[in-house]
């Protein structure tokens, strides 16, 4: 399924093409259930980012995306009068739900693009708006580690987005490290694998 953007975004997303999900079957005594492995070949976390709908932007272009994307949710902030920033940089951050990267790099896989396509669509019709992007890693190793690796993604993020054409000035990242995990228990591959992530917050409109 494609989200490219054509002329004419906490959690929730679509597995990525090459995303393999996998139903397996848990045995009780008496009962049979089915679960599904949310993670991709790669370890990535992989999102049900709902029904896909398309959103219009104020330049004319179309965005397919699903009902519970990133983009869908950062459109909602972008489109609503109502919607103010918040002094509180704690609040709005949305997780980035279809970048990855290279296990234990900065590097952004090839999949990531289309996402990354998406949020610079979504500056250019904005033009005043401006974002902040936070990197995290999971609690696997130490944090002199840990901190500088979200520091290298967060800023591999943000330097896409001005390759493809958006001023630097609109864009800030910082990395955090193991720091405000999505799932605090960090105990499960899948529970790392949503922890190991980019968001991002609308710091002005």
């Amino acid at each position: 399924l494609s989200c490219e953007p054509k002329k004419s975004g906490n959690k929730d997303i679509l597995p990525a093409q090459d995303s393999t999900v996998v139903v397996e079957p848990v045995v009780t005594e008496d009962t049979v259930t089915v679960t599904e492995n949310v993670l991709d070949e790669n370890g990535n976390y992989v999102y049900n980012v709902g029904n896909l709908l398309d959103i219009t932007l104020p330049d004319g272009t179309v965005l397919n995306v699903g009902e519970n994307s990133t983009e869908n949710k950062l459109f909602k902030f972008l489109s609503d009068n109502n919607f103010q920033v918040s002094s509180d940089k704690t609040q709005d951050w949305i997780t980035l739900d279809r970048v990855y990267f290279s296990t234990g790099k900065s590097e952004l896989t090839p999949t990531s693009q289309t996402q990354i396509d998406n949020i610079v669509a979504l500056l250019k019709a904005y033009p005043n708006a401006a974002i902040k992007l936070g990197g995290y890693t999971d609690n696997a190793g130490s944090a002199d580690i840990n901190q500088p690796l979200s520091q290298k993604r967060a800023e591999a993020v943000m330097n896409a987005v001005v390759k493809a054409g958006i001023n630097a000035e609109r864009l800030s990242a910082e990395g955090y490290g193991q720091e405000h995990p999505i799932c605090p228990a960090n105990d499960t591959d899948e529970c790392k694998a949503q922890n190991r992530r980019v968001d991002v917050r609308l710091i002005k409109k």
